[in-house]
């Protein structure tokens, strides 16, 4: 049965002319496997019994991008020889590679069986019944669990992304094999830890992809200072601990960004740290928002995330206790403070966060339309008034500058004028249409006379 997928022209191209020079060419890997998913291919690698010269003289524009391994680039699709592997000396790359001879050699030397798959457009070869494994919604090793985790122990963490993805689970022996082994993933490069952890949070199932690297003793290679929350309980107000909460948290998130969705891991990163029990066995985390902030730009940073992750991320953690939120009764000013406060993200998506955060609980239930009109819609009313009305939201939207002030009341520069700029955005905040300026340069006049 021909595979439900769209080759690309470009793709089709390359197999087409291929097979017209007498050799052998499949779809392999990813891309099979998520066609029988019935979901979006995202990357083609197609693989054949031609050698790199032999793709060179069939394509005289394609380039080796894995020269020792024998792949090379052809109009932006990665084509490989078939090959065996040999022992992997440093948890990475095979020491030496031999050409083999068939397609189910290639096969065997791949991670899991969902992705040791092959099509020719016409049949699927499938000798490790990835298939099978895909209808069962399990993941497993290709041939030993524990060899495959040796030669490349990042497969611990892909294991986890593939499963979520599937939806499914990983078999008892692979599971066995990768906590076995999680020490490991130690050897595997940040970077690519970091690349892994990504894939997973804007995947379809980031709670249950890291709920799986948590159960398998792999969160102290990703995250070291998430792992206290593992535990750490939080009555009276949550029923989960704080790792649970993380994972209800991520859950709840639809806004497929990467910041955003690790901001809802990481947010509580210092409640363990900051917690402290009342008499009656309550618990307070006073300032873990705080204490957060600093944690969560020190992990990101050990992560190699990009400084604007990092910035996103810290201010996430930094505002999502941020009481006004939840009281609709707060004075604009507070509001306007806040709004003119956030540098990285905006203030609907901080509320998209605070929803999200509500719901990793436990003990929450809601029906989503109604309580999230509830919570939101009088602050959103009061958000879009005051940025329609144009009202000062930073120091810097205000309309004299320290120059206006250090002439109009001929002062030298000092602290005096920052302190009069403070108060002349204090009163911007508390009359805003008494904010021109005109009148902000008169109450600059009136301020200078107190001092």
């Amino acid at each position: 049965m021909p595979l439900p997928i769209k080759i690309p022209a470009n793709v089709a191209d390359i197999l087409s002319k291929l097979r017209r020079g007498g050799f052998e060419a499949y779809l392999v890997g990813g891309c099979v496997r998520d066609a029988l998913l019935e979901i979006p291919c995202e990357d083609f690698d197609v693989a054949t019994n031609a050698r790199p010269s032999d793709i060179k003289k069939l394509f005289p524009k394609s380039r080796a991008v894995g020269q020792a391994f024998g792949v090379m680039l052809v109009r932006g699709v990665e084509v490989s020889t078939f090959r065996n592997d040999g022992t992997y000396s440093d948890h990475r790359h095979p020491d030496n590679i031999t050409y083999a001879d068939t397609i189910e050699a290639d096969l065997s030397r791949r991670d899991f069986t969902v992705n040791a798959m092959a099509c020719d457009g016409e049949k699927i070869v499938d000798p490790y019944d990835g298939r099978k494994d895909l209808e069962a919604k399990v993941i497993r090793f290709v041939g030993s669990a524990r060899k495959r985790m040796r030669e490349d122990p990042l497969r611990a963490l892909r294991a986890c992304r593939f499963a979520a993805k599937i939806d499914g689970t990983i078999t008892p022996t692979s599971a066995k094999a990768i906590k076995d082994l999680s020490h490991l993933v130690d050897f595997v490069s940040k970077e690519r830890r970091q690349q892994e952890l990504s894939k997973m949070l804007i995947g379809p199932r980031p709670d249950k992809a890291l709920r799986l690297v948590g159960k398998l003793g792999l969160l102290p290679y990703l995250i070291l200072d998430l792992v206290p929350s593992m535990g750490c309980q939080q009555p009276p107000h949550h029923k989960e601990d704080c790792w649970e909460h993380a994972l209800l948290t991520l859950k709840a998130a639809k806004k497929k960004d990467l910041a955003f969705r690790l901001s809802c891991l990481v947010h509580d990163i210092a409640k363990p740290l900051a917690k402290a029990e009342t008499k009656d066995g309550a618990c307070t985390f006073y300032k873990h928002e705080i204490f957060g902030e600093r944690m969560v730009r020190k992990a990101l940073k050990d992560l190699k995330y990009s400084n604007e992750i990092i910035d996103t991320v810290s201010e996430y953690t930094r505002y999502h206790m941020r009481p006004l939120l939840f009281d609709s009764h707060m004075k604009d000013p507070a509001l306007q403070r806040l709004i003119g406060s956030l540098r990285y993200i905006s203030f609907r998506d901080l509320i998209r966060f605070m929803l999200c955060d509500l719901r990793g609980n436990a003990y929450h239930t809601d029906e989503p339309f109604s309580y999230t009109l509830k919570i939101t819609r009088p602050i959103m009313k009061r958000y879009y008034r005051i940025m329609k009305e144009k009202r000062i939201l930073k120091l810097r939207d205000l309309p004299v500058t320290g120059e206006d002030i250090m002439r109009e009341l001929k002062i030298p520069p000092g602290p005096a004028v920052g302190e009069i700029l403070g108060k002349l955005y204090a009163f911007a905040l508390r009359k805003p249409k008494s904010a021109t300026r005109e009148k902000l340069l008169l109450e600059a006049k009136k301020l200078s006379l107190k001092q």
